[in-house]
């Protein structure tokens, strides 16, 4: 094997390790969702991720200064992603495992979205078809009307609330990842994720005094946790952006998909539902699409 194969190897590796993170920091979050209040989940997230990306930093001597021309869209970074993870656990919370980590893999249809719309790329009717077909899949987990599998829709838009905010947390996230690409070059990236911390920690404190629940053992296990994978994730993602082409990596984030159903039969004991099955073969290859043509 060449280096150029073993470099692509490694990418490879690493943007599937990163997939398997994400889920299994969704997991920890389902575990202690029912013992846990969401801000206090997401605070001890981003504590981790900050004592991670500050000790990166200190490591590789970087700067933590960002010019003036750069906040704004650090700023929007930092709100929209804080609104992601908030939406991200909430749905981890509230839907099936499978259910809910599919509709987060809409976010590149919105980072494309923001490509037409704020960096004024050229609009194909062929990636326009791609999103439309991406929400298509969405349309089909979500199943509104109840008309394939066993899903229950008998409780009207209580029950379709949740996987509104999986979708939304989707937009969130792609509206971060697109401030993230006007940055790049500008700003480190572990930077973004330091500020990013912050911003979250400083936010989610607010809320702690008034919803704080103390953590037994295990809860305590599961909060750190949830932090450990979202480090783990976010720093196997970085590294396989950065050492890969995206054409070639970026299929592989779809490890996540195929990984969560298995994890929460044998977790949850939550079965697959035929929905969520055809949903995740549309969107998988609507985004599958959408990778050639940016290739």
């Amino acid at each position: 094997m060449n280096i150029k194969e073993s470099t692509k190897t490694k990418s490879i590796i690493c943007m599937m390790l990163s997939s398997t993170s994400f889920v299994m920091m969704a997991t920890m979050v389902k575990l202690s969702g029912g013992q846990m209040p969401l801000m206090q989940q997401v605070f001890f997230r981003n504590l981790v991720m900050l004592v991670f990306s500050y000790w990166v930093i200190r490591q590789q001597n970087i700067s933590l200064r960002v010019k003036s021309v750069h906040r704004p869209f650090l700023a929007i970074r930092c709100l929209f992603g804080f609104l992601g993870v908030i939406c991200v656990f909430y749905a981890s919370n509230h839907l099936y495992l499978a259910d809910a980590q599919i509709l987060q893999k809409l976010n590149p249809f919105f980072v494309t979205f923001w490509a037409f719309t704020l960096l004024k790329e050229k609009v194909t009717w062929k990636r326009v078809a791609t999103i439309l077909l991406g929400f298509i899949g969405a349309v089909v987990v979500i199943n509104p009307t109840g008309t394939f599998g066993s899903s229950d829709m008998s409780g009207g838009f209580a029950s379709i609330f949740p996987f509104i905010v999986g979708i939304a947390s989707a937009f969130f996230g792609g509206t971060a990842y697109a401030m993230v690409g006007r940055l790049a070059g500008a700003v480190e990236g572990i930077v973004i994720i330091f500020y990013f911390s912050v911003f979250s920690i400083v936010v989610t404190a607010f809320f702690l005094p008034s919803s704080w629940v103390w953590p037994d053992t295990v809860s305590w296990i599961y909060l750190i946790l949830i932090g450990v994978f979202a480090a783990s994730g976010q720093y196997f993602i970085t590294k396989a952006y950065t050492t890969g082409k995206a054409s070639s990596v970026a299929l592989f984030d779809y490890t996540g998909v195929i990984l969560s159903p298995i994890v929460a039969l044998i977790v949850f004991g939550e079965n697959l539902k035929i929905t969520t099955l055809i949903g995740m073969a549309i969107i998988i290859a609507s985004g599958i699409w959408s990778m050639r043509l940016k290739k």
